[in-house]
Protein backbone atom coordinates (compact mmCIF):
# COMPACT_ATOMS: atom_id res chain seq x y z
CA UNK A 1 0.00 0.00 0.00
CA UNK A 2 1.18 3.72 -0.96
CA UNK A 3 1.63 6.29 1.59
CA UNK A 4 -0.48 9.30 0.09
CA UNK A 5 1.26 12.57 1.38
CA UNK A 6 -0.73 16.38 0.50
CA UNK A 7 2.27 18.87 -0.07
CA UNK A 8 1.74 22.05 1.60
CA UNK A 9 1.17 23.67 -1.79
CA UNK A 10 -1.65 21.56 -2.45
CA UNK A 11 -2.82 21.70 1.19
CA UNK A 12 -3.34 25.18 0.73
CA UNK A 13 -5.47 25.31 -2.50
CA UNK A 14 -7.63 22.64 -1.33
CA UNK A 15 -8.65 25.14 1.80
CA UNK A 16 -8.78 28.13 -0.31
CA UNK A 17 -11.24 26.27 -2.94
CA UNK A 18 -13.32 24.99 -0.22
CA UNK A 19 -13.30 28.71 1.09
CA UNK A 20 -14.66 29.74 -2.45
CA UNK A 21 -17.18 27.46 -2.78
CA UNK A 22 -18.54 27.92 0.87
CA UNK A 23 -19.07 31.52 -0.18
CA UNK A 24 -21.94 29.68 -2.26
CA UNK A 25 -22.60 26.72 -0.17
CA UNK A 26 -21.17 25.53 3.21
CA UNK A 27 -22.73 22.20 2.52
CA UNK A 28 -20.99 21.84 -0.93
CA UNK A 29 -18.01 22.80 0.29
CA UNK A 30 -17.81 20.25 2.78
CA UNK A 31 -18.60 17.54 0.33
CA UNK A 32 -16.00 18.39 -2.12
CA UNK A 33 -13.20 18.56 0.40
CA UNK A 34 -15.34 15.16 1.48
CA UNK A 35 -14.64 13.64 -1.76
CA UNK A 36 -11.49 14.80 -2.90
CA UNK A 37 -9.79 13.07 0.25
CA UNK A 38 -11.78 9.96 -0.13
CA UNK A 39 -10.87 10.18 -3.73
CA UNK A 40 -7.17 10.68 -3.10
CA UNK A 41 -7.16 8.15 -0.30
CA UNK A 42 -7.76 5.50 -2.75
CA UNK A 43 -4.39 6.20 -4.29
CA UNK A 44 -2.80 4.37 -1.47
CA UNK A 45 -4.06 1.14 -3.13
CA UNK A 46 -4.62 2.25 -6.76
CA UNK A 47 -1.84 4.75 -6.96
CA UNK A 48 -2.11 4.57 -10.74
CA UNK A 49 -6.11 5.38 -11.00
CA UNK A 50 -5.49 9.09 -12.32
CA UNK A 51 -5.09 9.70 -15.95
CA UNK A 52 -1.77 10.94 -16.93
CA UNK A 53 -1.45 14.45 -16.99
CA UNK A 54 -1.83 16.10 -20.44
CA UNK A 55 0.33 18.99 -20.07
CA UNK A 56 3.21 17.04 -18.71
CA UNK A 57 2.79 13.35 -20.41
CA UNK A 58 4.71 11.52 -18.35
CA UNK A 59 3.92 8.78 -16.48
CA UNK A 60 4.81 9.58 -12.86
CA UNK A 61 2.27 12.80 -13.54
CA UNK A 62 -1.27 11.92 -12.88
CA UNK A 63 -4.81 13.85 -11.88
CA UNK A 64 -7.88 12.76 -10.55
CA UNK A 65 -10.57 14.81 -11.77
CA UNK A 66 -13.40 16.11 -9.41
CA UNK A 67 -16.00 18.23 -9.98
CA UNK A 68 -14.72 21.18 -11.75
CA UNK A 69 -10.55 20.65 -9.88
CA UNK A 70 -7.74 18.60 -11.02
CA UNK A 71 -6.07 17.30 -8.45
CA UNK A 72 -2.83 16.54 -9.53
CA UNK A 73 0.01 14.24 -7.96
CA UNK A 74 3.23 12.62 -8.50
CA UNK A 75 4.22 8.74 -8.23
CA UNK A 76 7.77 8.96 -6.17
CA UNK A 77 7.99 5.02 -6.11
CA UNK A 78 5.42 2.26 -5.70
CA UNK A 79 4.77 3.11 -2.39
CA UNK A 80 4.67 6.69 -2.31
CA UNK A 81 2.34 9.53 -3.85
CA UNK A 82 2.77 12.98 -3.17
CA UNK A 83 -0.53 15.34 -3.94
CA UNK A 84 1.15 18.38 -5.09
CA UNK A 85 -1.66 20.82 -7.01
CA UNK A 86 -5.55 21.28 -6.79
CA UNK A 87 -6.48 23.54 -9.67
CA UNK A 88 -10.03 24.41 -11.47
CA UNK A 89 -10.13 22.72 -14.69
CA UNK A 90 -10.46 26.42 -16.61
CA UNK A 91 -6.83 27.57 -15.40
CA UNK A 92 -3.97 27.58 -17.56
CA UNK A 93 -1.66 25.09 -15.97
CA UNK A 94 2.02 24.98 -17.12
CA UNK A 95 4.10 22.71 -15.77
Amino acid sequence: MAQVIWTARAANEITEVAEFIGDFSVSYAKQFVSRAYERTGQLASFPEMGRMIPEINKSQYRELLEGNYRIMYELLDTDLVLIQRVIHQSRNFKP
